[in-house]
């Protein structure tokens, strides 16, 4: 079966029940806040579950000293819900509501170069990647492989792919075969539905795949309906002479690609003082405080299952009978595993973040994160917490904080000489002098990344067949779908979720 084309689904989801009983969330982190918080300003009962000691999951920040670190570099996209929007500036604080502009770079040729690349960057990049790169921003046809490398090399052209693009992947995702092995929906973050179908109607990109668009329209009737009452008026449209030609819609995307890559304008992020982790801690203080049930380390969940309905939802220290429904945030393999599902080769990526403590000052600079490709450089990112706000360290002070996807550093023998090596690559790109790195520590993150294999549309295909049979069981987020999605895609589904739950909810 070629990558792209799905089995036969056969059963939908059933509609939700009448809520009898309380609503059990497992995981606190964007998804499940998320709902929880919607469930609860309309009334329901809800009981949500965090095994860790605080929420937040990915999009939680962590204290080193008196330095504050983000999980990874995390920011909330303000272009994603005005609900999810809504939801954030009614929990947070005055003045902890912060937009500032989505920076980052990427260092090409030994510079850092804005990406992606505008106009400044003409005299940072050889001429013919740049000339090649605009070229193919404002191609009319968009690339049909759905392998990663072959696509990117299709959109950014192959100077590109040579200098940044390849030898990046290479570092970021080094299992599964690096970009050959990768499905291309991973670099492009497509869209998916609170149902885990793409989702044709927010993702333009996606409806070029005519294969995906029947099945979102088989998902959503209701949406199929529209559709055709719209071709109608448009045959009509052109029978009155009426109807505009215009431009292909694969040239409006790709048009809309080339505005992207051409306005120097940037995207809004919010960032609130004390880390990203603020906004879940008070999206969970504002959900308490309607009445909603909060257990933290609630860990080792279990499920009791029969006919295809959770009757039981147990952990250390409680359990919940015959909940009304059960919204599942974590692993997708944990879910697979307490339900009966049959379980998928799903990938998931570990993180090594290597937070550091600064004397002084670094070098000043826009971006929020860069990009490093360069092949002899452990790390693949570097972010720069205290451009995103003052206050996240002592006056006087910074800090640096490095991604790795690559290798094995558990061995404590190799993280020392991995520190050295980070302090001296710092000190070789120009950041900061390996000696003002005062202190060092090092943050393991499981289950980062979902990693897409080539095949992955199917088998998650195959895990909804299964799980759509449930009456009570929904799995959303970027653990519960295997989708490598943003922070306020994230609550956005744990909000959409809970207005499916409510009856509220349309695609």
């Amino acid at each position: 079966m070629m990558p792209g084309h799905f089995p036969p689904r056969t059963a939908a989801l059933s509609p939700p029940d009448a809520l009898s009983g309380p609503i059990v969330i497992v995981g606190a982190g964007m998804a499940g806040l998320g709902a929880a918080a919607t469930l609860r300003r309309a009334g329901r009962e809800v009981v949500l579950l965090e095994r860790k000691p605080e929420v937040g999951g990915l999009a939680r920040s962590v204290a080193f000293d008196e330095h504050i670190f983000d999980v990874g570099p995390h920011y909330f996209f303000l272009d994603v819900s005005d609900d999810v929007n809504e939801l954030i500036k009614g929990s947070l604080k005055p003045g902890e509501w912060r937009a500032i502009d989505f920076k980052i770079a990427a260092r090409i040729k030994r510079s850092m170069v804005p990406w992606p690349p505008g106009p400044d960057a003409a005299f940072k990049l050889p001429p013919s990647a740049i000339l090649t790169f605009l070229k193919k921003s404002i191609q009319r046809s968009l690339p049909t492989s759905y392998v990663a490398g072959e696509y990117m090399r299709g959109m950014y052209g192959q100077k590109m792919w040579d200098i940044f693009l390849g030898p990046y992947l290479s570092k970021k995702v080094p299992a599964r075969g690096s970009a050959e092995g990768l499905h291309r929906d991973w670099w492009n973050q497509t869209s998916r539905t609170i149902h885990n179908v793409s989702d044709v109607k927010r993702d333009k990109a996606l409806q070029l795949e005519p294969e995906l668009v029947e099945r979102y329209l088989d998902r959503y009737p209701s949406v199929r309906r529209q559709v055709e009452q719209q071709r109608q008026r448009a045959q009509d449209g052109a029978a009155d002479g009426k109807n505009p030609t215009g431009l292909t819609r694969i040239f409006k995307i790709v048009q809309g690609l080339a505005r992207t890559v051409l306005n120097k304008s940037h995207k809004q992020v919010l960032y609130p003082p004390g880390g990203v982790g603020t906004i879940c801690e008070r999206v969970a203080e504002a959900y308490v405080e309607r009445g909603g049930r909060l257990e933290l380390n609630a860990a080792n969940v279990d499920f009791d299952v029969e006919d295809n309905h959770v009757t039981r939802v147990s952990w250390d220290g409680g359990e919940v009978l015959n909940p009304a429904q059960v919204i599942w945030t974590g692993s997708i393999h944990r879910m697979c595993s307490l339900t009966g599902i049959d379980r998928e080769d799903l990938p998931f990526l570990t993180i090594l973040l290597v937070l550091m403590k600064i004397d002084g000052r670094i070098k000043q600079g826009e971006e929020l994160y860069s990009y490093i490709p360069d092949e002899g450089i452990a790390f693949n990112r570097i972010y720069y917490p205290n451009r995103s706000v003052d206050g996240l360290c002592p006056e006087g002070k910074d800090s640096l904080c490095v991604e790795i996807t690559r290798g094995d550093f558990r061995d404590e023998a190799e993280r020392e000489k991995l520190k050295q090596h980070v302090a001296q690559s710092l000190e070789r790109l120009g950041v900061c002098k390996a000696g003002d790195i005062s202190d060092t520590r090092f943050m393991f993150v499981p289950d980062s990344y979902p990693v897409y294999p080539l095949d992955y549309r199917e088998k998650l295909s195959r895990i909804w067949e299964q799980l759509d049979r449930f009456d009570n069981l929904r799995s959303i987020g970027r653990s519960g779908q295997f989708w490598y999605n943003n922070m306020a895609r994230s609550m956005r589904a744990g909000v959409e979720t809970a207005r499916d739950i409510l009856g509220e909810w349309e695609p």
